[in-house]
């Protein structure tokens, strides 16, 4: 028998996954093979865009016997649909869609195709072994097997994705827009279930199909007289930069500045800066349309002083993941962060995980920990774009998923799958390290919140793509029932959400992310951190989340003041008598409604204490608590009137915690 490689060791470890298949599961041997050669047609998509390819091998001077057969994987971003999972891919419904078939150029020769480890799932989120020895969710293997007969040198076999002789609609190309990516190709020419892959590869191109959406970006401070930097991005269906040249008109829409009155986005550029000079203090908003796509946007306000103040807002996304992560693809996550969403800090968190055996990769590891941290360093530009080391350590109960961010230099990579959360913040440096919860409300079941570390966990992300854990209430429009990121979902009827935890004691702030996997942080509805900070540096971004000078927005940039007494959210404060509150709103769109929650103990639970309407872009409200008492917490919430892809668009204050200061006689 010939050797083997520990690839077998993995398979043996998966019987349902062996059971499952018609066959015996096949060896991957380590050499590669010359024999034959491979072509794609076509050989790129539209993003998110149905079609057919058809993959055809050619048999070199061995042919193949009967018994063997090609197994073919496309990149992994090619099943990546269009929620949180990868696109199933099927051979038993020829009028459903991603139905794949086989086919061979030699009369009488009986083949059989096999998509390895098919499931009746709609949305696929179990692991799969790639050709190249991965365990990952985005991986798909098909094989066509020859039952009956041989094949001669220069005979074909091909596997077509998006067959639609039988009604089906095709195959859905990549979510995600790419370069050229490797089709793998295996072949076992002996009939010996034994495959080895193909020297040479054919490539796969997905490019972004026509715009769709247009968005306006500006910092969300400025001073009068100084230039910054806007960004206008144009995105296709699936949220990718697009690739054509688009011409642009651009007014003020509130306030005064100077900037271009036409811009034209490059053709294969996606993007453009460009300078702008706010003249006066007050709300500046720009308005861009498009000259020949019928688009018109408007920008997040600026809000424009005559001096620069002590701190300023910057926006965020710290949870988002890549292809590093084994339930994650795409490469642009930097880039995309930057000039795309118009992010000020970024933090790839992907999934940290110990390999049990040598080639299974679900994850960060110590061979990737190198390139993964060398990458964040790259893109680190201050102070205009900051990149904050960070990875996602994902416990089960009762600890929870929870994102380890550095302040500086990256630490050492823990793994989940081989220690606890209190043993992670046992090697982490209280000071230059943060631990943030997330989808606390819809999973693990039974979180323990009484395990706590006050000096690492200053932070708790309240809502993400996943849905809203602010507090157990599946009616709600941002819940987790509503949410179509991911497979259905439902919201824990336990105290994990964050009302619980404030109420239980802990002190924490409200943040939002994406928890993208995409490689598309920062998207308009997926969540975005708020953070007031002195400068745009690592440092200064990490001591604003240790301070817990943050509050959370569903993606828009909305500027939000919330203080009692004077007192700015995240802190705590000592009132002589009833608590005066102020809440003012600078809004990307009319206000719906503005709440002020609290919490004492005579409450019994967070209640609304007042409400507003405004109707207006702007608002500006204050309130004096007369039924305080010696002890509460308060923070505020508001909506906005439309919606933003399907989603409700709302802004979530940090909390104040207020006492009753005793009175010197």
């Amino acid at each position: 028998m010939k050797k083997r490689t520990v690839w077998i060791m993995l398979i043996t470890m998966l019987p349902l996954l062996a059971s499952a298949l018609e066959t015996d599961f096949p060896v991957m041997l380590p050499t590669v093979s010359a024999e034959g050669s491979v072509v794609i047609v076509p050989n790129e998509g539209v993003a998110g865009q149905y079609g057919s390819w058809m993959l055809t091998y050619t048999a070199g001077r061995k042919g193949i016997q009967q018994g063997g057969g090609i197994r073919v994987q496309l990149p992994d971003e090619w099943h990546a649909g269009p929620r949180n999972s990868a696109n199933r891919l099927q051979t038993k419904d020829a009028g459903a869609n991603n139905y794949v078939t086989g086919h061979t150029s030699r009369s009488g020769v009986k083949i059989k195709t096999i998509v390895e480890s098919e499931r009746e799932d709609i949305l696929i989120k179990h692991e799969k072994i790639s050709l190249d020895g991965r365990t990952e969710r985005y991986v798909f293997v098909v094989r066509v097997l020859i039952v009956n007969g041989q094949l001669e040198e220069g005979d074909t076999i091909s596997v077509v994705y998006g067959d639609r002789s039988g009604g089906s609609a095709g195959y859905r190309a990549s979510a995600v827009s790419t370069t050229p990516l490797p089709v793998l190709v295996a072949v076992d020419e002996d009939g010996n279930n034994e495959f080895r892959l193909l020297r040479d590869s054919p490539t796969i191109t997905a490019r972004p199909g026509s715009a769709v959406e247009m968005w306006v970006h500006l910092p969300s401070q400025a001073v009068a007289g100084t230039p910054v930097k806007g960004l206008i991005a144009l995105v296709d269906q699936e949220a990718n930069q697009i690739d054509h040249a688009v011409p642009l008109q651009l007014a003020q829409h509130t306030g005064y500045a100077a900037f271009p009155a036409e811009l034209t986005i490059a053709s294969g550029r996606g993007h453009i800066e460009f300078e702008i000079t706010p003249q006066r203090s007050g709300i500046f908003r720009l308005k861009v349309r498009t000259k020949d796509l019928e688009m018109e946007t408007i920008s997040n306000p600026m809000r424009v002083t005559e001096t620069e103040p002590k701190d300023k807002l910057y926006w965020g996304d710290l949870h988002s993941h890549s292809h590093f992560s084994w339930d994650g693809v795409g490469y642009q996550s930097f880039d995309y962060a930057r000039y795309v969403a118009g992010l000020d800090f970024y933090a790839l968190a992907d999934h940290s995980f110990f390999p049990e055996k040598e080639n299974l990769s679900r994850g960060l590891n110590e061979k990737s920990w190198k390139d993964y941290t060398a990458l964040t360093d790259r893109y680190y530009d201050p102070p205009y774009f900051v990149t904050l080391h960070a990875y996602e350590a994902s416990f089960g109960t009762p600890y929870g998923h929870h994102n380890v961010y550095f302040r500086d230099r990256p630490g050492k990579l823990e793994y989940p799958n081989r220690t606890t959360l209190p043993g992670l913040w046992e090697r982490l440096h209280r000071g230059d390290a943060l631990t943030i919860p997330h989808h606390t409300g819809k999973f693990p079941k039974d979180l323990d919140f009484t395990v706590h570390d006050p000096e690492l966990r200053r932070n708790f992300e309240l809502y993400s793509g996943h849905g809203l854990s602010e507090v157990y209430d599946p009616s709600h429009p941002l819940a987790f029932e509503q949410s179509i990121f991911t497979w259905d979902s439902k919201s824990l009827n336990q105290p994990s959400h964050l009302q619980d935890v404030w109420m239980m004691g802990l002190i924490l702030s409200a943040i939002a992310s994406s928890d993208d996997h995409r490689s598309h942080p920062g998207q308009p509805h997926y969540g975005l951190a708020a953070v007031r900070a002195p400068q745009l540096t690592r440092d200064s971004i990490f001591q604003g989340l240790y301070d817990r000078q943050t509050y959370a927005t569903t993606g828009a940039k909305i500027i939000l003041d919330f203080a009692v007494n004077g007192t700015m959210m995240g802190n705590a404060v000592k009132v002589a008598s009833n608590p005066e509150i102020s809440i003012k709103v600078i809004g990307t769109d009319e206000i719906d409604w503005v709440e002020l929650l609290r919490y004492q103990e005579d409450d019994g639970s967070f209640q609304i204490i007042k409400r507003w309407q405004p109707g207006t872009w702007d608002f500006e409200g204050s309130f004096t608590d007369r039924t305080f008492e010696s002890v509460a917490m308060y923070y505020c919430r508001l909506k906005q009137k439309h919606k933003v892809r399907n989603r409700a668009v709302m802004a979530w204050s940090s909390a104040i915690w207020v006492y009753k200061q005793a009175i010197q006689k």
